[in-house]
């Protein structure tokens, strides 16, 4: 399944979502029209813990590839192809970087329990320079879990001594990669507005096998 040739096929569709899950819905949408023979299911829940959903599963034939998403915004308005977009912004760039890299963290995990496991990905959307820029200060409380354009994911990563508790509520444990993983962030759409330039990075998690 070539995810990035079906991201840029959907680009030229849909240059904005409204949120998350107008996102993941689309993506979807986009999956079955390039994989027909595709069996795609959103919000699937894993058979070793239920309770934990994966955005979109698709099973061709008797490949599994598991996607997870993530759509960070910042304060964006505007009308695109007619269609009026008010995005919110969702601030808390630290704790994101975190999320994002926990999505990783769990479609590792998820291809040590299922079957026909191929290949999984992340993808991460966002109109928040905050994400693709490097850091202006490395030493930062959240610098381990940076995303920057450029970026290595791997290993261990913790928070800096400097991050207090209220910031981390929730997401205290260090994060642990088994793979190693480049990050590169690529163009999705520019809408002459403020804050109106988006970009996306696809991180695949290969079979171990």
């Amino acid at each position: 399944m070539e995810v990035i040739n079906i991201i840029e096929a959907l680009r030229v569709k849909r240059a904005v979502f409204h949120s998350e899950a107008d996102f993941q819905f689309a993506l979807a949408w986009e999956i079955q029209t390039q994989c027909p023979d595709a069996a795609v299911r959103l919000e699937y829940p894993p058979p070793d813990d239920p309770t934990k959903y994966i955005d979109i599963l698709v099973q061709l034939g008797n490949d599994i590839y598991p996607i997870e998403l993530k759509y960070k915004t910042k304060l964006f308005s505007a009308v695109v192809s007619g269609e009026p977009y008010n995005l919110k912004n969702h601030g808390a760039q630290d704790v994101g970087k975190y999320d994002f890299v926990k999505d990783i963290c769990r479609i590792e995990a998820f291809r040590e329990h299922i079957m026909g496991y191929r290949e999984g990905y992340v993808i991460w959307l966002t109109n928040d320079p905050y994400y693709w820029n490097v850091p202006k200060n490395d030493t930062a409380g959240y610098s381990a879990f940076s995303v920057h354009n450029g970026a290595i994911k791997e290993g261990a990563m913790s928070w800096g001594a400097s991050m207090n508790e209220g910031s981390t509520k929730g997401r205290g444990n260090p994060l642990v990669l088994s793979g190693s993983y480049h990050i590169e962030w690529r163009d999705y759409s520019r809408v002459e507005t403020k804050n109106g330039a988006f970009m996306y990075a696809v991180l695949t998690v290969f079979s171990e096998t």
